[in-house]
């Protein structure tokens, strides 16, 4: 089918691109308000650095672990550092950018040459309202430095190409290349092209072409895409000894059904999806009667296949991050929808109606009923997004609850109270268990890595030690700026023995994507010698994080533990190194600054931090966990999930927080920059309970916070 090419039609495109514009605007807007950097990407970032510095395709020199599931992307920001010296956690979120207007304009030339449409005009500006106007497609349009959008895109340009060119060998090459594209950006990339054959295996069997014509055009689509997976494939083998990439291993425990099923449900909830699937039936029963066209049948087996697999692996992490493809893909079939339903309503016998009465036409009708369906589709995200994006205070997990307070407006629509309190429900439990973690959390998150770890971005390269090993979990922004210390993920994610370590954990106790830890004895037998903390701007400050400080200029100090006093005496030979004793410093402080708590552990409140000391602790010890609940002045300042309790809860551990000096052992926690009025904190075994416990008051209360433990 050829464009359109009067003058008049040529009008009519010009005057639709400019209604169209308010779409655009409202999308800048969202993503901007949205605009983001995670610490996951981070990781990858590192892969990138060390590739280009010469030591390949790893997060620790020497270790071949493949902890990144996004090959493409790493390959192509490794390209734009060394072609533009553009690093990546600059070139990442704008990279995103681009391949956003990639999917708008995938989307716009679908609906500009997609045959027998009807209404073209106004359903090209319904599909793209239902794009733009999508809080959860915004949050993506940065991406948080990860390669959502480019898999997006793939997607999108394949099913476009299979819509408009599939009967010629340059559109299958395209879909095959996109195909290939998609999965060599994410691991379900396959499960998605598997589709894609599939549904055009049937299609052109429907047409009935000969075998010989059939089987070549089958050719021409699955070969590339088979030769260029493929190949990476081997070479992941080759490089990596293994066919999957170590993240499979680490992420992948069991079946997780029941979070799979909560994850899809309040995506659905929140952005409208039992409304968009049953308005793309529609509009595929429509097409497949008038042409015979199953485009839309594919859009539908897409998402499908893929729910089915997310439901399985218990959703992700990240805030509706797996479906981002789903928004783009839905816009043309869920516009067709209403606009076939707005016809229907347009042809309604009108001898049954007064002759007076007016009667809306078949546009009038689509966009009467296009209204509510962008707003139920839309609404609640909003409102999520905006409550989030408001949010610039300390937090660990977050959940959102709409009310009257935040969302008054949209109770009052009918039906929102009881959608949004399911909604609500769904979140709390996912909160709980790292599901769905909205994009606030990991944007907040991020600044505060960024704060303490970015300013040894200046620091010399060399300085710290060949043989420093540590260990630790969140590994991307704070190695990412120190590339010359190796680690030892404890999720598992670039260290393959912590990655396939059995996990017990049942699912209704599973942290997603963190569910996997150190065998016993493992990091002891690696050898981890060294703890870093965030940079500080003064010897006094690095002291007060760490037991030695060295001066790595300008005006820099690099706070860290160690158990091994000769070893950091010989390493850091010729740097500014200084040490304290915690057990001096706190024994200076003891006499004005007595232990808060006496117990097994003493507990000692200095500065901003707690810490806990055992004179003549033993061997059992270093596998000691501590349970702390911070009571606030103002519970404002707690996440919404924990206002009605009045506190807030973390477990900590001797191996991650801890050290020894001689005899005695030491473990210390930062506090929150807030006030906190009561402190109880003790020490717990996971299997037998509480083993010793305690509370003191810090500061008085404020007369309406829950204060008392």
């Amino acid at each position: 089918m050829k464009g359109p090419t009067s003058s008049g039609q040529l009008k009519a495109s010009l005057g639709l691109i400019l209604t169209c514009l308010p779409w655009l605007a409202l999308l800048a807007y969202l993503a901007s308000v949205s605009w983001f950097l995670t610490d996951d990407a981070f990781i990858s970032f590192r892969y990138v650095r060390n590739l280009l510095e010469g030591h390949g395709l790893v997060f620790n020199p020497g270790e071949r672990v493949e902890g990144y599931s996004n090959f493409l992307w790493v390959l192509e920001l490794a390209a734009i550092w060394r072609a533009l010296g553009v690093a990546p956690e600059d070139a990442a979120p704008w990279l995103s950018v681009a391949f956003t207007a990639g999917t708008i304009g995938a989307l716009a030339w679908w609906v500009y040459r997609l045959p027998s449409l009807r209404n073209r005009g106004l359903v090209g500006w319904m599909a793209l309202g239902l794009v733009c106007s999508s809080a959860t497609f915004a949050v993506w349009t940065s991406g948080g430095g990860l390669e959502t959008r480019q898999f997006t895109f793939f997607i999108v340009l394949a099913v476009v190409c299979l819509s408009l060119y599939r009967d010629r060998r340059a559109g299958l090459l395209a879909v095959s290349l996109s195909l290939a594209g998609a999965a060599l950006t994410r691991p379900e990339g396959p499960l998605i092209a598997v589709c894609c054959f599939g549904w055009f295996f049937v299609q052109r069997d429907g047409r009935r072409q000969t075998d010989e014509s059939g089987w070549r055009e089958l050719a021409y689509l699955a070969t590339p895409f088979a030769i260029l997976v493929a190949a990476h494939f081997l070479f992941r083998y080759a490089y990596y000894g293994e066919w999957l990439p170590n993240t499979y291993y680490a992420k992948h425990v069991r079946p997780w059904y029941e979070s799979g099923f909560r994850y899809l449900w309040a995506a659905a909830l929140e952005t409208g999806l039992y409304l968009l699937i049953p308005l793309a039936w529609v509009a595929l029963r429509h097409r497949w009667r008038e042409t015979r066209d199953g485009i839309h049948a594919l859009v539908l087996l897409l998402i499908a296949v893929h729910m089915a697999y997310v439901m399985r692996v218990g959703g992700d992490h990240f805030e509706y991050r797996p479906l981002d493809f789903y928004w783009p893909l839905l816009a043309l079939p869920v516009a067709e929808g209403i606009a076939c339903i707005g016809s229907r309503i347009a042809a309604f016998d009108r001898r049954r109606i007064p002759h007076r009465l007016w009667w809306p036409g078949a546009g009038a009708c689509a966009l009467i009923l296009y209204i509510p369906v962008i707003f139920y589709c839309g609404a609640m995200q909003a409102v999520l997004l905006f409550e989030g994006a408001r949010i610039d205070e300390r937090i660990v997990r977050l959940h959102i609850e709409l009310d009257e307070g935040n969302a008054g407006w949209l109770l009052a629509a009918p039906g929102m109270p009881a959608l949004v309190a399911v909604s609500n429900d769904l979140r709390r439990q996912s909160a709980f268990q790292s599901v769905a973690s909205p994009f606030a959390e990991h944007r907040e998150f991020a600044n505060r890595q960024l704060r303490g770890w970015q300013p040894y971005e200046n620091m010399e390269r060399g300085v710290i030690p060949d043989d420093a090993l540590a260990a630790g979990g969140a590994l991307g922004i704070r190695f990412y700026y120190l590339p010359d210390l190796k680690v030892i993920d404890v999720h598992g994610l670039t260290d393959a023995t912590v990655a396939r370590n059995p996990v017990t954990t049942p699912n209704h106790q599973r942290i997603i994507a963190h569910d996997r830890h150190p065998p016993p004895g493992y990091l002891e037998q690696r050898g981890v010698n060294f703890k870093v903390h965030p940079a500080a701007s003064s010897e006094a400050q690095a002291l007060v994080r760490g037991r030695y400080a060295v001066k790595v200029p300008p005006g820099l100090w690099m706070p860290f533990n160690s158990d091994d006093h000769e070893w950091v005496a010989a390493s850091f030979a010729g740097h500014d190194l200084q040490a304290m004793s915690m057990g001096d410093y706190v024994a200076g402080l003891s006499g004005d600054n007595p232990p808060v708590i006496r117990s097994d552990w003493d507990v000692y409140l200095i500065e901003n931090h707690l810490i806990y000391v055992k004179e003549q602790c033993g061997p059992e010890d270093v596998d000691a966990r501590f349970f702390l609940r911070l009571y606030p002045v103002d519970v404002n300042h707690l996440p919404v999930h924990r206002k009605q309790y009045g506190f807030i809860i973390r477990n900590f551990s001797f191996g991650r927080f801890g050290w020894r000096e001689f005899e005695t052992c030491f473990v210390a926690t930062r506090l929150p920059e807030y006030d906190i009025a009561a402190i109880r904190t003790g020490q717990y075994v996971p299997a037998e309970g509480r083993m010793w416990e305690g509370s003191f008051e810090v500061v008085e209360p404020a007369d309406d916070g829950k204060a008392a433990p």
